[in-house]
């Protein structure tokens, strides 16, 4: 019979961290919640690299979850919260229609750019750099016809919002 690659079982964090790709014919063993099963992927003959699948190993998750960490992966610093009251709280009037951020998916992007900013002044809330956010901010009207800055379609109320939402962020972190 040809050799064909199997799932191969290991039982040690380490041992799934540094195995190498094996070939056999033996049906592979079954995995308890111990154990870690590791799919091998045939373009990885010579590589010692795998692939364990999380949620079956919480010692997996946890070195998963740890790296993910250190890679900058773990965490939004906030923006996710501060894209949601952006979202919710913040609106364009377009000749008495209110859209609000989150509808014209404006609310995430601009929630990852004043973070951006407010990270390269050393965490300390400018308000004249928050408004100059919205000022440097296009929205196409018109299907593309027209760029308007988003600080000109938002009422003072709104702008004013804004920068409450933004202040409050920063104090925050």
């Amino acid at each position: 019979t040809p050799h064909t690659h199997r799932p191969r079982v290991m039982t040690s964090i380490l041992a799934c961290v540094t195995a190498a790709t094996v070939r056999h014919t033996a049906a592979p063993r079954r995995t308890t919640a111990r154990t870690c099963p590791v799919v091998l992927h045939p373009s990885w003959k010579q590589r010692p690299s795998l692939l364990c699948r999380a949620g079956t190993n919480p010692f997996v998750e946890g070195w998963l979850d740890l790296s993910n960490t250190v890679t900058g992966g773990g965490g939004d610093l906030g923006i996710t919260e501060l894209a949601e009251n952006l979202g919710s709280d913040v609106y364009m009037d377009i000749n008495g229609w209110h859209l609000f951020l989150k509808d014209a998916k404006y609310a995430t992007p601009l929630a990852r750019i004043v973070s951006n900013r407010i990270a390269a002044d050393g965490n300390r809330f400018d308000e004249t750099a928050v408004l100059q956010i919205l000022k440097d901010c296009p929205v196409k009207i018109g299907a593309g016809k027209a760029t308007v800055k988003l600080f000109d379609l938002m009422p003072s109320m709104c702008v004013s919002d804004f920068v409450k939402i933004v202040e409050d962020y920063v104090d925050d972190l």
